[in-house]
């Protein structure tokens, strides 16, 4: 499990930080753009996002390039 937050700090440390620092809109921005590349991940930023053994090593691929492709566009 991990978590993707969008933040100008370097580390989110618990609650008060993510409701304080964390960029929100920004991050439903990037999944719509995962969504619009055929990525499906949590429309909440406070859930976390899981990869399982069920994924392929073309399935992480595919969404390393798309999480690319989607924040380039984000910049």
């Amino acid at each position: 499990m991990f978590q993707v937050y969008f933040t100008e700090r370097d580390a989110i440390y618990d609650y008060r930080d993510y409701c304080s620092y964390v960029d929100t809109h920004r991050y439903s921005r990037f999944i719509q753009l995962l969504l619009d590349r055929g990525i499906y991940m949590t429309p909440s930023n406070g859930l976390h996002w899981i990869i399982s053994t069920a994924h392929s090593e073309a399935d992480v691929a595919e969404l390393l390039n798309a999480a690319d492709q989607a924040c380039a566009e984000l910049s």
